[in-house]
């Protein structure tokens, strides 16, 4: 393997390779966890992942870099080695605020979407500050528009209270960001297309008069045959916002198992149809899923278009983007462990990890052109 530590006193410079991406991860307190004694975790780590992994002593932070699975498991590596209690090297800014005893071990997914500026401040001082007073750790994905909090209960605690008061800072209140067109249904059907559901609530019900004549409309049996795959009867109908996959943007999900990516199994493409349907019902899912905790049909990935605003162009532009519905599954969907509620669409962001049930499985998106944006 290529040896990536410069000799002291010597700076190098590495040109990016055009599939090459990066996370940078804050690690004020933990440098001496990740590199080790002599060294010896840091190269451990970058041979097991095959990522190339950098700490910075004076920003605190520590930058992984390679392929997109190579990031992933990095990344996953280098926060493992923080909150381990051996790691070795200890020596980091700060780590006098942490008890690594403390237990038990909890995290926090915060949605920070406009406001990572703020909560990392100039050169990294405001996350810094937070960090070493709380004694969590705190990390900002600019990208995805989330924060993770990690650390003891108390310190997540904590930490969260501090964010969010930078949050409000600016109006008094706490301006809670969330997922574009969180909870949207899309104005679509949901059932078996012409099932005959109005929707009507038992009020509304009482005032329309009794029907005075024979009624020889479509029954819904025709509509519910179409909708049938192999003998099955699908309980989703796309809406009619519905959007083939984007062009410039394959999107891609890695399977990871009790947070171990497998290598056994290839990354999952999504970018050849419209929608993939999840569950254990294999005549009908996309995407199995064979867990018990899982329905015959759990869940659903939905491109559907939506008018954004391009910088460049200076102009409002239909783009393809994924968003992700629970079909009223018995034990849930999930979303950086926040459960979802059934029947609406939750948009679906790069890194997003998504759950099914009380399966151990996770499944992480990615872009395959991560690395070019």
């Amino acid at each position: 393997m290529r040896n990536t530590f410069a000799k002291p006193g010597v700076k190098q410079e590495r040109s990016r390779r055009p599939d090459e991406i990066r996370e940078t991860i804050p690690c004020a307190g933990f440098e001496g966890r990740i590199v080790g004694k002599g060294g010896e975790t840091i190269k451990r780590l970058q041979r097991e992942t095959g990522a190339r992994i950098k700490v910075d002593r004076d920003k605190g932070e520590c930058v992984v870099s390679g392929s997109a699975e190579q990031v992933v498991l990095g990344a996953i590596a280098v926060r493992d080695a923080m909150s381990s209690s051996a790691g070795g090297g200890g020596g980091g800014k700060g780590d006098h605020n942490r008890n690594p005893s403390q237990n038990p071990e909890a995290e926090a997914t915060i949605h920070v979407a406009g406001f990572e500026g703020k909560i990392i401040g100039k050169g990294g001082e405001t996350i810094k500050k937070t960090q070493r007073e709380t004694g969590a750790r705190i990390n900002v994905d600019s990208n995805g528009g989330v924060c993770t909090v990690s650390g003891s209960k108390l310190q997540v605690e904590k930490a969260c209270d501090a964010i969010n008061a930078l949050m409000e800072s600016d109006s008094g209140e706490i301006k809670k960001v969330k997922r574009e067109d969180d909870g949207d249904d899309g104005g679509g059907e949901y059932g078996p297309r012409g099932g005959g559901v109005n929707n009507l609530d038992d009020a509304n019900l009482e005032t329309l008069p009794p029907p005075v004549e024979p009624d020889f409309g479509l029954s819904g049996a025709l509509a519910k045959e179409t909708n049938t795959v192999n003998g099955v009867v699908l309980v989703y109908t796309e809406p009619m916002d519905k959007a083939p996959p984007p062009k410039e943007k394959k999107y891609r999900l890695y399977v990871f198992k009790d947070g171990t990516l497998l290598r056994d199994t290839e990354p999952l493409r999504i970018s050849s149809q419209s929608y993939y349907l999840f569950g254990r019902d294999r005549a009908v899912a996309d995407i199995p899923t064979d867990h018990p905790s899982c329905s015959k049909q759990h869940a659903v990935l939905q491109y559907r278009q939506k008018t954004k605003y391009d910088d460049h162009l200076g102009l409002e532009v239909m783009k393809s983007v994924p968003y992700l519905m629970c079909l009223e599954a018995r034990n849930g969907t999930f979303i950086n462990g926040e459960k979802l509620q059934p029947k609406r669409y939750y948009q679906l962001l790069e890194k997003d990890c998504v759950k099914f049930g009380t399966s151990s499985r996770e499944y992480v998106l990615l872009a395959e052109d991560a690395g070019r944006r």
